[in-house]
């Protein structure tokens, strides 16, 4: 036979007597059981978590000081994916960058520090990260003679550093590091105007040469390019006000 709907009731009232005194007297002795049993169930992260997370960020960085840049990658990786509510989350963020960039993993340190600096705009080490992206490029350049994007993207970062932190420590190393970045430029433009005018392509010769020149004279001095630069731009201009030439034979045969 089932139980009436009133003894139902007492049951469940009788229960709800129970757990309000368990809360009671585990409240007042500074261990709250129910909190300890059931604390995920509210939202709350257990001292084991808190524990976890501490000690995969202590390893991580030991890690970092014994130069085991993989081994504190895998920890600050597994930090941040399984508690990425914890207090430690944040220096996961940061330090998975400067594990890819001591291990010359540049392209993935930058996209960890740009990460870092769009979710943390305020943090105080956003210079820092900063400088860091800008170093992140300049390293991950081949030659002179290629494409000089990732200088260029090294410039954008560096120049951030310098118009939104000029007090900070990092705005000195950033703008010593524009400087390489500008002297690089200009012999990409070098090597590139000096081909065109080797190959009597004047024109473009002198396109190149002008624009080192114009767009930074300091870093044509430093490298020592002035002198020559200004003799290629003086035949450039003899030979351009000579007129077009006219296309040879085979040229006009197809050849």
């Amino acid at each position: 036979m089932s139980p009436s709907f009133p003894m139902i009731q007492l049951q469940r009232f009788a229960c709800a007597l129970i757990l309000a005194g368990v809360v009671l007297v585990t409240g007042g002795c500074g261990t709250n059981l129910v909190q300890f049993y059931f604390g995920d169930l509210f939202g709350k992260t257990s001292s084991t978590v808190n524990r976890n997370a501490a000690q995969l960020a202590q390893e991580g960085m030991q890690k970092m000081r014994q130069k085991k840049y993989g081994d504190a990658l895998k920890d600050f990786k597994q930090l941040k994916e399984h508690y990425p509510y914890s207090k430690y989350a944040i220096l996961a963020e940061l330090k998975i960058g400067d594990a890819h960039f001591q291990r010359k993993e540049y392209s993935e340190a930058a996209i960890a520090y740009e990460e870092f600096a769009r979710l943390h705009p305020r943090n105080e080490v956003v210079p820092y990260v900063l400088y860091q992206i800008g170093m992140c490029h300049f390293l991950s350049f081949s030659t002179v003679d290629r494409d000089q994007e990732e200088t260029r993207l090294a410039v954008e970062s560096l120049q951030r550093v310098v118009q939104a932190y000029p007090d900070s420590d990092y705005a000195q190393k950033a703008k010593k590091q524009l400087n390489e970045c500008k002297k690089r430029i200009v012999a990409h433009d070098y090597q590139v105007g000096r081909f065109y005018y080797r190959q009597g392509e004047y024109r473009a010769a002198k396109e190149r040469l002008q624009k080192a020149v114009m767009t930074h004279p300091d870093a044509v001095k430093e490298l020592g390019y002035l002198d020559s630069v200004n003799k290629m731009l003086a035949v450039c201009e003899k030979e351009i006000s000579k007129g077009e030439k006219k296309p040879s034979i085979w040229t006009r045969l197809g050849f």
